[in-house]
């Protein structure tokens, strides 16, 4: 008696979960499939959550391949947002580096950046919406938020109406409980701060995009405290502080890093309060970062 052959099905699909090399794809009708990478795309790194892939439906799911992404973040590792959401809070202390770091890289992917400053209702956060208003309102959007109460949450929902969004920030500061919120349910697990140093405990431990009513879609990401961006020549660094564009044409020099450059009209702004000068402050840190790391890219 011969066997029945198995009737493959090719469809195809966007990935919304990845955990142990296993990953959640939802096909174009809707249905859920957990599925394999095949061959090379088992690589660390090699699938996002986000892409569309190509899928074999067999005994199991297989991934086969994966469609150019139109947006990608390699920390976080998604792919085809059309927006990232940045959550800061009083505690713990923000990172602004991290913050800085996080907008370069939507500025690569052309990514028009929000930032949340989460827990509204805990002494210090007008201090900070402060500061970052002063920082990056010319940069991104800028909400005030809780969890708690609701502040901020119904204009937050009308910014990504219909998009696909991240969120990322450091560990403990709600991105877990923001999504809770916003879908009105305990789905995610949240955390507490760790005892030492007020660093947040990270409870997140894979990247997972929620799916609501209106299509909005928001991947909650593993919360870090440390992010290192690409290697590049130092030189492209000042591209992408758009808030340089105004003023850099100004400079003597051409390819002015507005750095150790005489006549920069850059730094001239930033002593004029044009620019921000804690931001600015940590431009030059992260070149000197940049620089070095450029400077060794052969040892």
């Amino acid at each position: 008696m011969q066997r029945r052959k198995l009737i493959k099905i090719k469809t195809s699909g966007q990935v919304i979960k990845g955990i142990g090399g296993i990953y959640t794809v939802k096909t174009q009708n809707g249905d859920t499939v957990k599925c394999f990478p095949r061959g090379k795309l088992k690589n660390i790194g090699e699938l996002f959550i986000g892409d569309i892939v190509d899928i074999v439906l067999d005994k199991e799911g297989i991934i086969e391949g994966v469609h150019p992404r139109k947006t990608q973040l390699v920390r976080p590792f998604v792919s085809n947002m059309d927006g990232i959401v940045i959550v800061l809070a009083p505690v713990p202390k923000p990172d602004m580096m991290l913050v800085d770091k996080l907008i370069i890289g939507a500025t690569e992917n052309g990514i028009q950046p929000i930032i949340c400053i989460n827990k509204a209702d805990m002494q210090g956060a007008d201090k900070i919406a402060q500061d970052v208003a002063n920082d990056y309102k010319d940069i991104a959007d800028i909400l005030v938020i809780s969890t708690q109460s609701g502040q901020g949450i119904d204009l937050l929902m009308e910014k990504i109406k219909g998009k696909y969004v991240c969120l990322a920030g450091q560990s403990a500061v709600g991105k877990s409980s923001l999504i809770n919120c916003i879908i009105g349910e305990d789905k995610l697990k949240t955390g507490d701060l760790s005892k030492k140093g007020d660093r947040g405990k990270n409870t997140t431990r894979h990247i997972e995009i929620i799916t609501l009513l209106n299509g909005t879609q928001i991947a909650d990401t593993c919360g870090f405290n440390k992010l290192e961006i690409p290697l590049f020549d130092p030189s492209r660094l000042s591209t992408y502080y758009t808030d340089f564009d105004e003023y850099a044409p100004d400079c003597k020099f051409r390819c002015c890093n507005h750095y150790k450059e005489s006549d920069c009209a850059v730094k001239k702004a930033v002593e004029e309060g044009k620019i921000a000068k804690n931001r600015y402050e940590r431009y030059l840190q992260l070149f000197i970062h940049v620089e070095k790391r450029w400077n060794k890219r052969y040892d």
